[in-house]
């Protein structure tokens, strides 16, 4: 068990008692700051119990564990506090930022066992995860493998969507684990359907009304294989909506749309008709001048990303056209900024800021929209 003990105080004689009467039991880091004590986390962690005295310079026990909370959620959080400070405990414990507090004066044997409670709290935390890990680990491997055996044809499209899927996440800054089971497990449902029509659907030939009512309700069908598995109840929403428009078109049928639609769900119906259009032996420019025509099927921000991947963009940036209202300092202009005249203004290249936003407000002919280059970390607040 992980007896690793962290204890911040900034009273160095303090430390030197907790050393003297803890050695040999626990295996201990001491600290006198907040900020010493998040540096020890990061460099000697993973910490089964972090203990903070309360009155710190600097930063407080309760700021720090709250820190702590956020850098190593299962770490378990103890406060020392005196009786004066006895309310900022109440409210620390409320907020969710430690396991225990303890009152100073506190007697060794109390102290000893709360450590040793402590430890067994993140043992349970940690032993409860690494099973949940591997069930859900396995039985995604089976389900992967069963779609492999019963129907390779659907495995292959999954694989090709899995490796889009990854680099338009990393882009996008997206949760990868999620996007990854996301897209292996997109075409999970197509057990069910017939080898033929699936081989017609993935080389674009057309489908009859009977034919592509069969294919379209493999979504459904992968939702529910999927939706009593812990922790995969919102990749199985995703996946059931992976054919929908952004929109509000497609299916199923109902008034969702926009941002309501699962951004996964958005993301798989990008990259599915992406890969769709390149195995009918289309180039990459030509399926995304097809993605772009198709007004209102796709999420703006998504087909950018992908049209950013293509043209090999440089990592964190994405293509947009925007209105010159809505320039804002770190675009890159992607192209001339030009008056309707055709005269050049702008120059490719250059970084939008305050002042060149505020020049450019003063004409009153500019041609818009205009294609920039947008860091996702401005991006990401408003789309994704």
């Amino acid at each position: 068990m992980n007896k690793k003990v962290l204890l911040v105080d900034d009273d160095r004689n303090i430390l030197d008692g907790y050393r003297r009467v803890l050695r040999g039991s626990f295996d201990l880091v001491t600290c006198d700051s907040g900020a010493e004590g998040l540096d020890a986390i990061t460099a000697y962690g993973p910490f089964a119990v972090v203990v903070s005295d309360y009155r710190m310079p600097g930063m407080n026990g309760v700021q720090f564990l709250s820190r702590v909370r956020q850098v190593a959620p299962d770490t378990v959080r103890i406060m020392l506090t005196g009786q004066a400070d006895m309310q900022a405990a109440i409210d620390a414990i409320n907020d969710g930022a430690i396991f225990r507090f303890l009152s100073k004066p506190c007697s060794t044997e109390l102290f000893t066992r709360t450590l040793n409670d402590g430890a067994e709290q993140f043992r349970l935390i940690t032993a409860e995860r690494e099973l949940l890990d591997k069930t859900l680990k396995g039985a995604i491997g089976l389900l992967a493998d069963l779609l492999a055996v019963t129907n390779p044809v659907a495995f292959s499209k999954s694989s090709r969507m899995l490796a889009l899927a990854r680099r338009i996440a990393s882009r996008l800054k997206m949760e990868l684990w999620e996007i990854e089971i996301g897209a292996m497990l997109s075409q999970i449902g197509c057990i069910t359907v017939p080898a033929a029509i699936l081989e017609k659907k993935y080389r674009s030939e057309s489908l009859s009304e009977e034919e592509m009512n069969s294919f379209l309700a493999h979504a459904q069908t992968g939702k529910y294989l999927l939706i009593s598995i812990p922790r995969l109840e919102g990749i199985a929403e995703a996946i059931g909506y992976q054919f929908k428009q952004f929109d509000g078109g497609g299916i199923p049928k109902g008034n969702l749309g926009g941002k309501e639609i699962p951004v996964l769900a958005r993301l798989l119906k990008v990259i599915f008709d992406y890969d769709e259009l390149l195995q009918s032996g289309r180039t990459p420019e030509r399926s995304l001048e097809i993605l772009q025509s198709r007004q209102g099927y796709y999420d703006p921000d998504i087909l950018a990303t992908i049209e950013s991947e293509i043209l090999d963009l440089k990592e964190g940036y994405i293509i947009r056209s925007v209105s010159l209202q809505e320039l804002a300092p770190g675009m890159i202009l992607e192209e001339n900024i030009t008056d309707k005249r055709g005269l050049v203004l702008i120059t490719r290249g250059h970084e939008i800021t305050d002042v060149l936003k505020m020049r450019l407000m003063q004409f009153d002919n500019i041609t818009e929209p205009i294609r920039m280059l947008v860091p996702v970390a401005l991006h990401l607040p408003g789309g994704i």
